[in-house]
């Protein structure tokens, strides 16, 4: 959010990840690094709750995670990667969603959170770039 230009607060940061099990358990090893345990009861991290699940919700160190699996077009994983900001933090480059996309998953969520954070990103880009979504759109 903060680079697509929101400066409000938000309560977690989101990963998507492309549907690849060697990626998975990158993303476990990485979760437990930061001595992540499920949101929902505080149990230690296993495999079977990432490798072939939608979605993982966790607190780290770090703060809270999400981790996405591949979504719809055009917020799966490719389409995503290849409208994204590249970025840097700490020497490390990474790639961060562009504003499209952003604005994408937030119109699928749907939650109040998420309007607010939409009209926060109206506020300083104007008009926002609304790609159709399947199930969503049409």
């Amino acid at each position: 959010m903060a680079a697509n230009g929101f400066t409000g607060r938000v309560d977690d940061i989101d990963f998507l990840i492309p549907d690849d099990v060697d990626n998975d358990l990158r993303v476990l090893t990485a979760l437990r690094q930061l001595d992540g345990l499920l949101f929902r009861d505080n149990a230690p991290l296993e495999d079977q709750h990432l490798l072939g699940q939608a979605h993982l919700r966790v607190v780290t160190a770090a703060g809270l995670i999400d981790v996405l699996r591949d979504g719809p077009l055009p917020l799966d994983f490719d389409t995503v990667k290849r409208k994204a900001i590249a970025a840097e933090y700490d020497d490390v480059r990474f790639l961060v969603a562009g504003l499209a996309s952003v604005v994408g998953f937030k119109r699928l969520a749907g939650r109040v959170r998420d309007e607010h954070e939409l009209a926060g990103l109206a506020e300083v880009h104007g008009e926002l770039p609304i790609e159709p979504i399947p199930g969503l759109d049409t």
